[in-house]
């Protein structure tokens, strides 16, 4: 039986992103977040990146992947997990930073 995936770890990239219909300065900003979204990939593992990047950029589903590279979709998730809370905090961080300026 499958547990449920908490909230947290089911949040998708658009649901980190301001809204593109929000106007012009929602679009700026999803432009530059994309930016430092690059910029915070490269700081991942290699193996969090080409989850978060099959996963989340390239809509690969977890069963797929499992499928493929022969890794459990139990690590997938979690590696997963860990990119988006890395990936969250270091959003959050750089927001912060531009904030200031």
């Amino acid at each position: 039986m499958n547990e449920p995936v908490p909230e947290e770890e089911s949040l998708s990239l658009e649901d980190l992103l301001p809204s593109a219909e929000a106007g012009p300065d929602a679009i700026y900003a999803r432009n530059l977040l994309f930016d430092l979204l690059d910029e915070a990939l490269d700081e991942l593992p290699e193996n969090q990146r080409e989850v978060f990047v099959a996963h989340e950029l390239l809509g690969r589903s977890f069963k797929e992947l499992a499928e493929e590279t022969g890794v459990s979709m139990s690590t997938l998730l979690s590696r997963k997990r860990y990119a988006v809370l890395h990936l969250r905090k270091r959003l959050k961080e750089m927001y912060e930073d531009f904030g200031k300026h």
